[in-house]
C-alpha cells in the first residue's frame, strides 16, 4: 500500500521515517518543497515527492494530514474529492500557541475536533484522529533507541479515535 503524507514538519517527518523504515511506499507533499525533498532523500527509494497535495494521493490507500489544525480545513477543501474511500489520519490537536508560548484551544469548549474534521471530509472517507502524548522529537528518540535524559523513562503512547465521517 502507498501512504500519502501531507506535511513534512516535525510530526510528518517522524511518521514518514518510521513508515519508510518498515518498507511502506510513501508519497510526500509539503508547502516546504525543500523539506519534502530532503526527507525523501533521507528515506530513500520508498519515498517520492509529489508535485502537489492532490498528486500525493495518487495510488494512496491512506493519507496522513500532518498539518497544524489552523490550515487543516483549507487543505482538506483542496483535496476533498480524492479522499473518498481513503483512510485519513489526522494527528493534529485544535491547539495553538501565542508569541509568549501560551497554549490556547482553537475550538469552543465541548466541541470535538474529531466531529469538526469529520464534517470537513467527504462522507465516504474514513477518519482516524491520532493524538500523541509526546513531542515529535521525543517520539523519534524513543522509537529509534536514542533516548535523551528527557525521554529515558517515557514510552510513546498514541490514542487513535477512529470514526467514519459523515455519519
Amino acid at each position: 500500500m502507498t501512504t500519502a503524507i501531507i506535511g513534512t514538519g516535525g510530526i510528518g517527518s517522524v511518521i514518514a521515517r518510521q513508515l519508510g523504515s518498515g518498507g511502506e511506499t510513501l508519497r510526500l507533499s509539503s508547502a516546504d518543497v525543500k523539506s519534502a525533498r530532503t526527507l525523501a532523500a533521507e528515506i530513500g527509494r520508498a519515498a517520492v515527492v509529489a508535485v502537489d497535495n492532490r498528486d500525493a494521493l495518487r495510488d494512496a490507500g491512506a493519507v496522513i494530514l500532518a498539518l497544524r489544525f489552523t490550515v487543516l480545513k483549507g487543505v482538506i477543501d483542496e483535496i476533498a474529492d480524492p479522499l473518498t474511500d481513503k483512510v485519513v489520519v489526522v494527528p493534529s490537536n485544535p491547539l495553538s500557541t501565542d508569541a509568549q508560548g501560551k497554549v490556547s484551544r482553537l475550538l469552543p469548549e465541548g466541541q470535538s475536533s474529531g466531529e469538526v474534521v469529520a464534517g470537513w471530509l467527504p462522507a465516504e472517507a474514513r477518519l482516524a484522529m491520532a493524538f500523541g502524548t509526546l513531542r515529535a522529537d521525543l517520539l523519534e528518540s524513543v522509537a529509534t533507541g536514542h533516548r535523551s535524559r528527557r525521554s529515558c523513562s517515557t514510552r510513546p503512547t498514541m490514542t487513535v479515535l477512529a470514526r467514519k465521517s459523515g455519519g
